[in-house]
């Protein structure tokens, strides 16, 4: 009994920083790997990973290996047998927060989303993208819960989405994934009733609705990375 306990343990921890991620087991990614290896082993794949990856996966039948900057759920495109996949165990910096093997920052800071863009890749990371509810609501309790003022327009927060190239198709500007799960403001987005008036940036509320405005706007921000 006790030698099988310690192989599922030795088979879900690869070393002090990876852990296996059973939610794309059995899944294919369709996004771009940052390089993709063929190896011996997973101690091989491993090693392939740099500082700027978070995520890889190992074929186990035919010994692939893709590195990966980040693996989100909304990349799983099909079922394919014999993938695993590794997330980096991190510790987050001074001052941020690590929420489902990601660490954030709200930056009080007022900026227009450019800006604010540029920032959080200065700290290493990318404007928040919000993959579903659970990180929204995280987002809300945690970061926001200081946050308030009289018109909730005024203490907006800049997340990374964008409908610039198409009106009313969202993107997620870092990774260029389109936006699946959303929580807007009841009379959000409202470019469409004036598309001569670009509005195509998304901010939050400080209570985790959404809304679209000027990418001019200043506004705080959140980082991920």
């Amino acid at each position: 009994m006790w030698i099988f306990l310690i192989a599922v343990v030795r088979s879900n921890i690869v070393s002090r920083h990876h852990v296996r991620n059973d939610t794309f087991t059995d899944k294919f990614l369709n996004v771009n790997p940052t390089m993709t290896y063929t190896v011996v082993s997973l101690a091989e794949c491993l090693s392939l990973c740099s500082v700027h990856d978070s995520c890889f996966g190992y074929h186990v039948t035919t010994s692939v290996c893709n590195v990966y900057k980040s693996c989100h759920q909304n990349d799983i495109s099909a079922d394919e047998t014999g993938w695993m996949y590794y997330k980096e165990v991190m510790s987050c910096d001074t001052g941020w927060m690590k929420y489902n093997g990601h660490c954030y920052f709200r930056n009080t800071t007022k900026m227009s989303q450019r800006e604010a863009m540029n920032t959080c890749n200065l700290y290493g990371g990318y404007l928040v993208e919000i993959d579903d509810e659970k990180e929204n609501t995280w987002i809300t309790q945690t970061l926001f819960k200081d946050v308030y003022c009289t018109s909730k327009y005024d203490c907006t927060t800049w997340s990374g989405a964008n409908d610039i190239d198409t009106e009313g198709v969202f993107i997620w500007e870092h990774s260029g994934l389109p936006v699946s799960y959303t929580n807007w403001d009841d009379s959000n987005p409202d470019n469409i009733n004036d598309p001569s008036n670009p509005i195509d940036c998304v901010d939050l509320f400080y209570n985790g609705e959404w809304n679209d405005r000027p990418c001019t706007i200043l506004a705080a921000f959140v980082c991920e990375k």
